[in-house]
């Protein structure tokens, strides 16, 4: 019997024997990474926040850059041959279940996931459990199912399946049905890090990072805790 692509079996094994075809040095995937923290640098000051958490973290895109604004980053991935190619060194690293995260509830300030739900069965328990480990924000960037060359992509690529789920309100509904209060959404991004070629660079840097609902490869959410008499009104 054929597995689901959404299958934690499925999506394990496949990335115990794959990898991106580039890692976080590369000039493509460094100017990636700038582009998102500079777009969550307009709405969390990152270089405030004490730590930050990254469900799915892979091989390091985020968790090697964010490292150098905030002082306590850690995360944890499926992989553990992910885990082995990312630079953070291995102590603050760790195999998790992202639809049941061994940490503390409260216990980061920022926890956050790069391109990871639309790998995962439930993820409505992932942002749950995100949202209970945050004590502050929770932010989550995913492809973007109404970007053609995306949508061929989850179509066409059974790890990647997941995205044909993948939209803003999807993405927007999960963070509010954990008790989240959006700050930002937008699609946001034009360059695939793994995909596009270096010559390309230079003239990729002009494209504005904002983007269409058919131009953005990702969409970009930003949501906090809510203080308790708000989550109390929004009860009754």
């Amino acid at each position: 019997m054929q597995s689901s692509a959404l299958d934690k079996d499925f999506q394990r094994n496949y990335w115990e024997h794959n990898s991106n075809a580039r890692d976080y040095r590369h000039p493509v995937v460094k100017f990636f990474v700038k582009q998102r923290l500079d777009w969550l640098k307009q709405y969390i000051s990152l270089n405030q926040l004490k730590s930050a958490y990254d469900v799915g973290c892979g091989d390091g895109f985020a968790t090697y850059y964010l490292s150098k604004i905030i002082k306590n980053v850690r995360g944890g991935d499926i992989s553990e041959k992910m885990l082995k190619l990312n630079p953070l060194p291995r102590n603050r690293l760790q195999i998790i279940d992202a639809e049941k995260l061994p940490l503390k509830s409260g216990s980061f300030d920022l926890v956050y996931t790069w391109e990871v739900l639309h790998h995962i069965p439930n993820p409505a328990k992932a942002v749950n459990e995100m949202a209970r480990v945050s004590k502050k924000y929770v932010a989550i960037f995913e492809p973007n199912r109404y970007n053609p060359p995306m949508f061929l992509f989850g179509l066409l690529t059974k790890q990647e399946r997941g995205v044909l789920r993948s939209t803003k309100s999807n993405i927007e509904n999960l963070c509010i049905n954990a008790g989240l209060e959006i700050i930002a959404s937008q699609y946001v991004g034009k360059i695939p890090p793994n995909k596009t070629p270096s010559l390309w660079l230079p003239f990729m840097r002009r494209l504005p990072f904002k983007s269409t609902v058919l131009s953005g490869i990702s969409v970009a959410v930003i949501a906090q805790k809510m203080i308790k008499n708000q989550q109390l009104k929004r009860s009754h």
